[in-house]
């Protein structure tokens, strides 16, 4: 962390990601301080390789693609986030394929697969970031331990519908439009 004068500064996400890229570890930058991720069960792999899979599967040969967690997503000037999968449409993310850049800043949809250590901060902290990126439509909640997803589905600027699939019902998406069944997602990842 940066020290000016006794007083701690905040890192902006170029000076976080000039300092922690690269590292075997992953890290969020949180309001500019940065926090170490606790690693993912093999469970939580397994179901976010399901969703990339399919996810991709299904966007393949249009202009949306569905990247994992080593993509990041600027929030804000001081707030960086790995969402365990995301769907990007915005050419101004997707250019050039030989320039990779580490951040993105335009996600449509934005899933978390939740656990126990996440659940709080995903559905408070987490999901009012996620609402106030203008170009997110979908935000997903993956409950593994159910089985089941919760979405919020922008409605206005300011307005979120919350949709609740029960064990077993498909995760739908409106834009880009993609239906992946519960089976696809879950099946094989105890």
């Amino acid at each position: 962390m940066n020290i000016v004068l006794g007083v701690e500064a905040k890192l902006t996400i170029d000076e976080f990601l000039a300092a922690y890229a690269g590292r075997e570890e992953k890290f969020e930058l949180v309001d500019g301080v940065p926090y170490q991720m606790a690693r993912a069960n093999r469970r939580h792999v397994r179901i976010m390789r399901n969703l990339l899979w399919r996810l991709s599967a299904q966007l393949q040969g249009g202009p949306c693609e569905a990247l994992a967690a080593n993509m990041g997503t600027g929030v804000s000037q001081f707030t960086y986030r790995l969402p365990d999968v995301a769907v990007y449409c915005d050419p101004r993310d997707l250019g050039p394929r030989d320039i990779e850049p580490m951040t993105l800043h335009y996600p449509r949809v934005i899933i978390e697969i939740l656990s126990k250590s996440t659940e709080t901060t995903d559905h408070g902290i987490k999901l009012d970031e996620y609402q106030r990126i203008e170009s997110v439509d979908t935000i997903v909640f993956v409950h593994a331990s159910r089985e089941a997803f919760t979405t919020f589905e922008r409605a206005s600027a300011n307005e979120w519908r919350t949709v609740v699939h029960m064990p077993g019902q498909p995760l739908i998406l409106r834009d880009p439009r993609v239906t992946i069944t519960a089976a696809d997602v879950f099946t094989g990842v105890n």
